[in-house]
């Protein structure tokens, strides 16, 4: 179902329940103020008897801060359609206080989050969410030029996981906790400073971004990689360039990213790639097909290096190995 944003007068700080609501109705109201909330998407219905559910938010000078729940699995999806409905373009921290959610940038970029992480998403950019059960999220929707004019390359950082529990994101997910709980008890001539001091601790945190993430977050970081890479094998294109700009790293923090995993990048392509050869070698459905033909397939363009590569994985040729199991399939 599309939900647009609908048109509501609210005051600066609105709490929200969908405890006075019939059941029947509950699901569908909190989808209403949470697209008004959180800009137009489109999220199915659910199937529930009762949806428990509260938001929490304060609207100041084009800012949003919202606290709100899901207490059942929920998604949603923002596609061109919802995106040229916003009026202008907004980035936005989410961070789970309490539950997971995984979010997904396009095609090529997905980033789950667990309690404590947070990240940014673009409005401008497609993109779904996924929730886990018993969800309290907390985001911070914010114009994208007050972002931009703090750190001209924050869009880079959009889908990156960072964490909430050392250094400074640590100091940033305490700051933001006691932000959503106090900031209607703030006098209106203390919003504003005390939002920009917010953004400059954002981007103080967001500065140190760069280098690679606790284990904790390269490892999520590292699976993250391995899947875009598990999916895009067949892709001529796919290497360290590619990736570098479907992850928005650079070269070297994807090279440092696998160390320690057992393998470098580059040797983790090739034996992924290996593997798809040899599983078709061994197809009978496959039999008919040139061991070249499969071998360009999974981005082996040189036969004779495709020839010692395979040999030196699994000991044997991929002529070996094809005379070797072409009974047995053929049985």
């Amino acid at each position: 179902m599309n939900v647009a944003s609908p048109v509501i007068e609210r005051a600066p700080t609105d709490v929200w329940t969908t405890s006075a609501l019939p059941p029947g109705r509950q699901f569908d109201a909190w989808r209403e103020v949470i697209v008004d909330a959180h800009l137009s998407w489109d999220i199915p219905q659910v199937a529930c008897e009762q949806f428990p559910a509260s938001m929490r938010q304060h609207r100041f000078e084009g800012m949003r801060l919202t606290d709100c729940t899901a207490p059942v699995r929920v998604s949603g999806t923002r596609s061109r359609a919802q995106i040229v409905r916003d009026d202008e373009a907004y980035l936005t921290v989410v961070m789970i206080a309490e539950g997971s959610e995984t979010l997904r940038f396009g095609d090529d970029q997905e980033v789950h989050l667990t309690e404590g992480m947070f990240t940014l998403w673009d409005s401008t950019r497609p993109m779904a969410f996924a929730t886990g059960q018993q969800l309290r999220q907390m985001s911070l929707l914010v114009p994208e030029r007050e972002l931009l004019r703090r750190m001209p390359r924050v869009r880079d950082l959009v889908g990156r996981p960072m964490g909430g529990r050392h250094g400074a994101g640590a100091l940033f997910a305490d700051h933001f906790r006691a932000l959503m709980r106090r900031f209607g008890e703030l006098p209106p001539a203390s919003r504003e400073p005390v939002l920009d001091a917010t953004l400059d601790l954002l981007g103080v945190c967001l500065g140190e971004q760069p280098s690679l993430p606790s284990p904790r977050l390269r490892q999520a970081l590292l699976e993250q990689v391995q899947r875009h890479i598990d999916r895009h094998l067949a892709d001529p294109a796919l290497g360290i360039a590619s990736l570098a700009r479907a992850f928005r790293m650079s070269e070297r923090n994807l090279h440092k990213l696998f160390e320690g995993s057992g393998s470098t990048l580059s040797a983790y392509i090739r034996d992924q790639r290996l593997a798809m050869c040899r599983r078709d070698l061994g197809s009978r459905a496959l039999m008919s097909r040139h061991i070249a033909e499969i071998a360009r397939h999974w981005g082996f363009t040189d036969p004779g290096h495709f020839s010692k590569a395979f040999r030196a994985a699994y000991g044997m040729s991929p002529s070996e190995l094809r005379a070797r199991d072409r009974p047995v399939n053929a049985s």
